[in-house]
């Protein structure tokens, strides 16, 4: 006969088998927990990734937009100094090449801003002069350097005033290749030039990098020019007095720098001629819309205040000295999305044909690359 069964053994069975469930449950809860903590970065890493691409995207088409931006623009400029040098017998910043719009302009499509700036490289002091002609010839180029120096930052901060001897002495054996250049190549040029680019100013002196010499510098309000802004090493060694800035006419008239600022009112509409008879205001507004250019070197001798005294003074030959007409070029052009901004720089000679007046043979590319400095605002107005 079978034992009866106890009456509570459901009771029993149920009271034992709740806490069973409840350990199921705590163990099924820590794995979802688990399975959480091991998920949760690989979402969010999934997550950083989608964001990362869409924003590496972005850039790339932002990139490619200034891509084309700027070669759009390179290719205008080269379009409007081809169409100038056509019969022109002169270069000035009136020109068509510098007409405020190209200066600035914004593509509504791509929504690129760009900025570009053309400065006639054969306005400034070439520092190759300081290494070519006769001995007498550079040391006159070298004494003009002392003298760019200590006025191009004048009245800032950064005035290099105090060094300008030793600074000149410096670039002029290393335009020479009598100074060590450590790690840094002998260029190797047809005309066995030993500089290239401006840049290498930066190992002439640590002057030069410390105190940001070589290009504008600013801080807060203050701002002072780059010397890019007035010496070059492309060009013919001669200094156009059409587009020359003030700094470097006084660099060249350093017994009399008011010369500088008689000649730049001459090429802007001011007297051709002293025995003219028409009054100076009339002359002013007959060059309101081109100036007054100079059409030849030896036309200085018309400024006032020039006699063959202050000539010789100044060492100044002005066939050697000076031109009218300019062929190399340094375009500077920014390019920027919301994103993105990117800066280059282009130098090229144009190259004339064998037609004075007719259309120029095209370009010669002599650099491009990446600018990380930029052009500041004011830096150009300095007047020492």
């Amino acid at each position: 006969m079978r034992p009866a069964r106890p009456r509570n053994m459901k009771t029993v069975t149920a009271r034992q088998s709740t806490p069973s469930r409840q350990r199921e449950y705590g163990i099924a809860l820590l794995v979802v927990i688990m399975l959480g903590a091991i998920l949760v970065p690989f979402a969010a890493e999934f997550a950083y990734q989608i964001t990362l691409e869409a924003i590496t995207a972005n850039n790339v088409t932002d990139q490619l937009a200034i891509d084309n931006a700027i070669e759009s623009q390179y290719q205008i400029v080269l379009a409007r100094l081809r169409f100038d040098g056509k019969g022109n017998e002169t270069d000035t910043y009136e020109d068509g090449w510098n007409d405020d719009e190209l200066r600035s302009r914004g593509d509504e499509e791509s929504g690129v801003q760009l900025e570009s700036r053309i400065f006639d490289e054969q306005g400034k002091l070439n520092l190759h002069a300081l290494a070519e002609g006769s001995p007498e010839r550079q040391e006159v180029w070298k004494a003009r350097l002392v003298e760019l120096i200590k006025r191009y930052r004048r009245d800032t901060k950064w005035d290099a005033a105090g060094r300008a001897d030793e600074i000149a002495d410096a670039i002029s054996r290393w335009v020479r290749g009598e100074a060590s250049r450590g790690a840094i190549p002998t260029a190797k040029t047809a005309d066995d030039r030993k500089m290239l680019v401006l840049e290498e100013l930066n190992f002439v002196d640590e002057i030069f990098e410390k105190e940001r010499l070589l290009v504008d510098r600013r801080e807060g309000e203050e701002v002072a020019p780059g010397l890019h802004r007035f010496v070059t090493v492309y060009g013919t060694g001669k200094v156009n007095l059409n587009t020359a800035h003030k700094v470097v006419l006084q660099a060249i008239f350093a017994t009399d720098p008011e010369i500088a600022e008689n000649i730049i009112q001459r090429r802007e509409g001011g007297e051709i001629d002293e025995d003219e008879d028409e009054p100076a205001d009339e002359e002013e507004e007959e060059g309101d819309d081109g100036g007054n250019p100079f059409t030849d070197p030896n036309q200085i001798n018309d400024v006032d205040g020039v006699t063959q005294p202050l000539l010789l003074q100044n060492k100044v030959i002005p066939g050697e000295d000076f031109e009218v007409k300019s062929n190399v070029f340094a375009i500077r052009i920014v390019a920027q999305t919301e994103g993105t901004r990117r800066e280059e720089l282009f130098v090229v000679r144009r190259i004339p044909g064998s037609d004075p007046s007719g259309e120029i043979e095209g370009f010669q590319h002599l650099l491009c690359q990446e600018r990380i400095d930029p052009l500041e605002d004011g830096a150009d107005e300095i007047t020492p």
